[in-house]
């Protein structure tokens, strides 16, 4: 596996972080929900997650400014049971709801060991790691879950059904950070596709549908992409999207992913309410904390020092992200032309200077 080949702008995270805020702001949405957004997508982007990074400002920016986004969204939060919360995010971004999610399960998981919590009427909220990662860093292991606007044929099928509706599952790992599994139900994010258009790279055979429903690897062909398992295995991923879109409309009142708007448009002025799943614990409420430790320090160091094909390593969960993540504090973030040409709109038009370039 390797990570996306980004020609472009390069940007310190330090400098990033407070554009993107500042762009925000200037659209016209309240504090906290410019600061979780923008510490979102440049987390994401700082530790190579870059299809859900700040490629996606653009997108957010559409919502807000055409309407879609409540700007200054009041956030309720319902405890139904004692391990069991609800949050209503108001139409905001799904960002500023994630974030409290995790905040309020990791309270009620360290009183009960464990809890889950439920978010409706929200939207997009970017990488679904940046939330379970949070959790981890503060100790506890946790799954989180959202589903999306139908992008993903089911197995057998022509057209989309389900969205890529994302898994991901952190856990604390002694002595480095936390072992992040943050993936897609389907073969590939659609995010990627559009990264890909951006960057005029093709796509891999049997990842991407045309019109027709025939695979393609032109990603400006590509309307949809297959599940995981691809065209002969695919019923794994069709049967993990089906639970991540019931678990995140069923369990959440919102409708499940092929009765949403699309979320690329045309009508950018309604919200299209979706749901998100996240579940916390704490560790030290199952085992000690260092026998919990030792179990995953002894995992960690036995799945590494596999047998490996050629030049290749055996890596757990997101260590190539971890690898990239350390050489970015130097080299900065790296932003597609695409997204840097929106940038340089964004400066111009909303008055807010753009960070300084390493390259």
């Amino acid at each position: 596996m390797s990570l996306e080949t980004i020609d472009g702008a390069r940007v310190a995270t330090r400098d990033l972080k407070p554009f993107v805020e500042a762009v925000f702001r200037a659209a016209g949405a309240d504090a906290a929900s410019a600061e979780a957004v923008s510490t979102a997508v440049v987390d994401a982007s700082s530790r190579a997650f870059d299809t859900h990074g700040v490629r996606l400002v653009p997108f957010y920016m559409r919502g807000l400014e055409g309407g879609r986004i409540n700007r200054a969204p009041r956030l309720t939060v319902e405890r139904k049971a004692p391990a069991v919360l609800h949050i209503d995010a108001d139409d905001g971004f799904g960002h500023l709801a994630s974030y409290r999610a995790i905040a309020e399960a990791s309270k009620v998981a360290a009183e009960t060991g464990v809890a889950v919590a439920t978010v409706g009427r929200s939207s997009h909220h970017g990488a679904t790691g940046c939330y379970t990662r949070l959790a981890a860093l503060d100790g506890f292991a946790a799954l989180g879950m959202t589903h999306a606007d139908s992008a993903v044929i089911p197995f057998g099928g022509t057209s989309a059904f389900f969205g890529t509706n994302p898994i991901s599952f952190a856990v604390p790992a002694p002595g480095e950070d936390p072992l992040l599994l943050d993936m897609a139900t389907s073969a590939i994010p659609f995010n990627r596709v559009e990264l890909r258009r951006a960057t005029g790279t093709p796509l891999p055979p049997e990842i991407a549908v045309d019109r027709t429903g025939a695979f393609t690897t032109d990603a400006n062909a590509a309307v949809a992409v297959g599940p995981v398992g691809g065209a002969t295995f695919g019923y794994k991923g069709s049967g993990l999207a089906a639970m991540v879109d019931l678990l995140c409309s069923a369990f959440t009142g919102m409708g499940h992913g092929r009765t949403l708007s699309a979320f690329g448009g045309p009508d950018w002025s309604k919200p299209i309410p979706i749901g998100h799943f996240f579940v916390v614990l704490s560790p030290a409420l199952f085992q000690t904390l260092s026998a919990f430790d030792a179990r995953i320090g002894s995992f960690l160091a036995d799945l590494r020092a596999q047998p490996a094909k050629g030049d290749m390593a055996v890596q757990a969960p997101g260590d190539l992200e971890k690898a990239e993540a350390k050489r970015r504090v130097s080299t900065g973030v790296p932003i597609d032309r695409v997204t840097w040409a929106a940038f340089e709109g964004y400066a111009e038009r909303l008055g807010v200077p753009l960070p300084p370039r390493l390259a």
